[in-house]
């Protein structure tokens, strides 16, 4: 009988070719097969066939594993189960909202016009009609018109569901697959001829949850919708035979009904058919279903929570995690304010729907994560404020090089600008690094010799015209003052860079004027003439260099040279800006100045 020799069998690689290779050096090594002819023989079939069974198994079961994996899976039933171990539900669509005045015209005088739960109106976005209605009832009185005023209405058809439950299942799906959870609603009756509905409620949570709580549970089905799961008398109320479980929710149609701005009427309110909605903020804020690499980024992530909000990562990933428009968000202490507001923490987001959160965006986040928070804590929501750069460029090109003019070459390089600005800045806790962009613009166009770049911070004031205001405008970065000078009012002052300047406005009826800081911590107002600089009052408030801030006292502003605004420009003192607290750093194309040059070389 043969012997084996002592040649290993290398089972490292599993592709095709390499583990039929592996097949015929281990076969090789046997005395029986030494001299054998494996290619020009039927045993050839027999290692093919060999070769792939151990292909196949071997992807199978690396497949297999992969799946056991929340980040290495693939296949949406495994994502689904990963999530349910971690408790964490994936976002469904969301209806888009608008917010409008339903006012009513009625022929008589009634004392009050009830406006029902679901009153419908339509509305056109692009080639397609929605539906929008409301999602609780509302009351008017007469008040020189029956109006109600911001009233929120949701996108989507309301869809009610039947279910009969049994003694082997306390699982229902919803057949919908671009359902809204948000505005799902679960009753339960104890039979069919049962009339009166109990309500029950969503628990994402075991807390507080006994064998009598009337709650359910929802989960993300096999099928990519979702379940509806009840209790088994220990957690949660245990359905019984024969009763009848009613799920009501609205099927959205996510992010395509957004814009919507003109809206009407479906019909009549409570018989009166002169019914206008006049838009207060335009439909925004919908989603479709969250993908399966959102899911896989997210679930980790929310189990760290726990369904609490205790560190300001906690609270980032809860509110983003609920509010899809949500692009960034950034929390603090109430302590780290300015001014400080202490037990509160300050939440401040940005969203690609809407320029500034409004008021009931701002109240849904504080409403959702109020109940998550510390009980000492207060949650208050800021506004993002912006952090402009102000970018000058002196660009030197060879004209040897490249076959662009100037004004391509400037093109080149504001596009570059951009890409900059949207690759690394327009976002919290950012920090702007002048050597990035150099490096960006040189390396933007081959012929590009040189670039000479300078900066500016900007931030803006709005002052009411003619009357005195005070304000402090913070730059949270040190600022670079000239020497100190000091010039009595009325006198001339030398050439200098100061750390604070302005844009043009009138004071005291002289037009022309502007801020700027005499380098020894006093704000001035100054103007330009034929003579040089001249200043018009020497002490209007304050800079502190140290910390960027500058302090407006008392100052009267007669009118601005453009717009509505007073620009503030501020010298840093270091080539790197950082954005901080609610500052996002951002560079527009209208603060962009590029010079191009060309030379032969």
């Amino acid at each position: 009988m043969p012997t084996a020799s002592n040649a290993e069998f290398i089972v490292a690689n599993l592709e095709f070719d390499t583990i039929k290779s592996n097949l015929k050096t281990y076969l090789s090594s046997q005395a029986l097969f030494s001299d054998h002819d494996f290619e020009g023989s039927n045993m050839n079939v027999l290692l093919d066939v060999l070769s792939y069974n151990t292909y196949y198994n071997g992807m199978y079961l690396n497949h297999v594993a992969s799946e056991m994996f929340i980040d290495s899976a693939q296949i949406r039933d495994s994502i689904y189960s990963h999530a349910k171990t971690l408790n964490y539900l994936p976002t469904s669509y969301r209806s888009s909202t608008a917010y409008v005045d339903i006012i009513i015209t009625p022929g008589d005088s009634p004392h009050s016009i009830n406006i029902p739960r679901l009153t419908k109106f339509t509305s056109t976005v692009g080639d397609n009609t929605y539906t929008f209605s409301t999602n609780s009832a509302v009351s008017v009185y007469s008040n020189n018109s029956y109006t109600a005023s911001n009233v929120a209405i949701h996108e989507g058809e309301l869809v009610t569901e039947f279910y009969s439950s049994n003694a082997t299942s306390n699982t229902f799906y919803i057949n919908n697959f671009d359902v809204d959870t948000t505005s799902l609603s679960v009753t339960v009756r104890t039979s069919n001829t049962d009339t009166t509905n109990s309500e029950w409620t969503r628990a994402n949570t075991l807390y507080n949850v006994t064998g009598t709580s009337n709650v359910y549970f929802l989960q993300p089905a096999a099928n990519g919708s979702y379940e509806l799961v009840f209790g088994n008398d220990t957690f949660g109320r245990k359905l019984t035979d024969g009763n009848i479980v009613e799920a009501s929710y609205r099927v959205a149609s996510g992010n395509e009904a957004d814009g919507a701005n003109t809206f009407s009427i479906s019909g009549s309110v409570s018989g009166y058919s002169t019914v206008a909605a006049n838009v207060q903020i335009r439909s925004a804020g919908g989603q479709v279903f969250q993908s399966l690499d959102d899911i896989k980024f997210a679930a980790p992530r929310a189990l760290t929570t726990q369904e609490r909000a205790v560190t300001s990562n906690d609270y980032k990933t809860l509110v983003q995690n609920e509010f899809g428009d949500i692009t960034d968000m950034i929390v603090y202490g109430g302590d780290e304010a300015n001014p400080p507001q202490f037990g509160k923490v300050v939440m401040v987001a940005s969203s690609n729907t809407y320029d500034t959160l409004p008021a009931f965006r701002k109240q849904e986040i504080i409403n959702f994560i109020n109940p998550k928070s510390p009980l000492t804590i207060e949650p208050v929501m800021q506004d993002p404020t912006f952090l402009r750069i102000e970018v000058k460029s002196n660009v030197t090109y060879n004209v040897n090089e490249t076959t662009n003019n100037e004004n391509s070459i400037q093109t080149i390089v504001q596009d570059t600008i951009s890409t900059f600005d949207t690759d690394n800045l327009s976002k919290f806790n950012k920090t702007f690094r002048q050597s990035k962009l150099i490096e960006k613009i040189n390396e933007s166009d081959n012929s590009i010799l040189s670039n000479e770049l300078s900066t500016r911070m900007i931030k803006e004031i709005n002052p009411v015209l003619n009357q005195g205001f005070t304000d402090t405008v913070s730059f949270f970065n040190s600022l670079k003052p000239d020497n100190p000078v000091t010039v009595a009012q009325g006198a001339s002052l030398p050439y200098s860079e100061p750390a604070i300047e302005s844009g043009l406005f009138t004071f005291n009826s002289t037009t022309g004027a502007s801020f700027r800081d005499d380098g020894d911590g006093a704000l001035q107002i100054i103007v330009a003439n034929n003579s040089g600089l001249t200043v018009l009052n020497a002490n209007v408030g304050s800079v502190d260099y140290g910390t960027g801030n500058v302090v407006f006292s008392n100052v009267t502003v007669n009118a601005i040279a453009t717009g509505t605004t007073i620009k503030i420009y501020a010298r840093s003192e270091r080539a790197d800006i950082v954005g901080k607290l609610n500052d996002i750093i951002e560079i527009k194309t209208d603060d962009t100045t590029i010079n191009v040059n060309g030379i032969r070389e």
